[in-house]
């Protein structure tokens, strides 16, 4: 992790601007074509969730405003920052779970499985990451094909991104996935995100 310094940070203006609003956190919602990531994934046999997880997850990683994080009145950034998503678990109820993130898929993918595993034991929701912010939090509703999406927060000082995806469809032959992301503004800009959504699509692709 390393500490941004605001005398010199390109976007100090907005960081002062944006969070000092209420209501700071942006959303946006768009498809994303995995046609290719579909066919590995006949081919290959390999778990959709995990993988989706991972390829986003690795897109995260590789853009710095998805890293950095503000508290008090320090900003820095994380060189990783991990997954914590929600797993079902009885009663149709759902329960946190949290994996080290790796960009070795086979060793992201037993972790992965192994957490779930764990996660799924739960009875009850337990918020366990409230001191912690090296996290992307991240939900997936495979039973709907959503258009938008806006999450709970703590309060606007929260900066924790998050990122669903939704139901995955096929017209005429082309498969699309919904995935949302919502983010700090005071962290993240619109030009960010697009990158995320450029970058996720290539991930897929060549998973």
């Amino acid at each position: 992790m390393k500490n941004i310094n605001l005398d010199s940070w390109n976007r100090r203006r907005q960081f002062e601007l944006f969070r000092g609003f209420d209501f700071p956190h942006m959303s946006v919602t768009g498809p994303v074509e995995i046609t290719e990531f579909m066919d590995q994934a006949k081919s290959r046999n390999f778990s959709i969730f995990n993988a989706v997880l991972f390829t986003i997850m690795k897109t995260a990683n590789g853009i710095s405003e998805f890293r950095t994080r503000f508290g008090g009145e320090k900003v820095y950034e994380y060189d990783t920052v991990h997954p914590s998503f929600t797993v079902p678990i009885a009663d149709d109820q759902f329960a946190f779970c949290e994996v080290v993130f790796d960009d070795d898929w086979n060793v992201f993918d037993a972790a992965c499985r192994l957490a779930k595993i764990e996660g799924e034991k739960q009875t009850e929701l337990d918020e366990n990451t409230s001191t912690e912010d090296h996290w992307i939090y991240l939900s997936c509703t495979p039973w709907l094909d959503f258009t938008a999406a806006h999450h709970p927060v703590a309060s606007a000082e929260d900066c924790i991104p998050r990122i669903a995806w939704g139901k995955i469809t096929n017209s005429d032959g082309r498969w699309t996935m919904p995935v949302n992301v919502q983010a700090h503004h005071a962290l993240v800009d619109g030009l960010h995100i697009a990158n995320f959504y450029k970058m996720l699509k290539e991930n897929l692709k060549n998973f």
